[in-house]
């Protein structure tokens, strides 16, 4: 009877330990069930060691955050062809500026079906307008071109026509100037007269008053 009650005693005592381990807090110098356990506890691992004849939570060190569970996928949309599309889109677009047709028709060039290249063109979310200034830019840095000249430039690489008076009125540029700078254009590679000068850059878009300007400025 008495061995049963021992024995009984003993077990008690060993499921009361388990349980006390189960439900003490983690903290560092708490007692702990076994060297080498790890337990996570308000953003800190802590590892199980054992002290002489004991066993005990340890400082614990900060958890680092799993890259695996917190970083965001962006979800992938649009068959190859069309990611393919909307990468060589945006290759162009950061080295030259484009209409979105004309875009679309470069990318067409490159093999793409219209279905496709229509997608990687609108996929990027491009403000035309901003592309119509940069454009504009671009052509007045080579080229010396009327206000309507350069609407028009604009409108024939595909720019509606808001787009394209926007892109050539945010330039600010002096339009006498680009009167002067066309007229001796012209005089470099031709004679002219300072009446068929000042008619051929008012074909060109420039007013009366700019064409004859320009043509001022070359001596004429």
């Amino acid at each position: 009877m008495k061995k049963s009650i021992l024995v009984l005693s003993i077990a008690t005592l060993l499921s009361t330990n388990s349980l006390s381990f189960a439900e003490a807090a983690v903290k560092a110098g708490a007692a702990c069930p076994k060297a080498g356990k790890t337990s996570t506890e308000n953003g800190r691992i802590y590892t199980c060691i054992k002290l002489g004849s004991k066993l005990y939570w340890n400082n614990g060190v900060i958890a680092k955050p799993s890259t695996a569970t917190n970083k965001t996928v962006a979800p992938i949309s649009g068959t190859v062809s069309q990611q393919n599309a909307s990468k060589l889109a945006a290759s162009y677009l950061k080295f030259s500026a484009y209409s979105r047709s004309g875009l679309i028709k470069q990318l067409e060039f490159e093999g793409f079906s219209t279905a496709d290249a229509t997608y990687g063109t609108d996929s990027l979310k491009t403000n035309w307008s901003e592309q119509a200034v940069k454009m504009g830019t671009s052509y007045l840095k080579f080229s010396a071109h009327s206000r309507s000249g350069l609407i028009k430039q604009l409108e024939f690489e595909g720019f509606s026509t808001a787009d394209a008076t926007q892109g050539a009125d945010l330039q600010k540029a002096d339009w006498n100037e680009q009167a002067a700078l066309m007229a001796a254009s012209y005089l470099k590679y031709s004679a002219y007269s300072r009446t068929s000068l000042i008619a051929q850059l008012e074909f060109e878009g420039f007013t009366r008053v700019q064409a004859e300007y320009g043509v001022s400025r070359t001596g004429l």
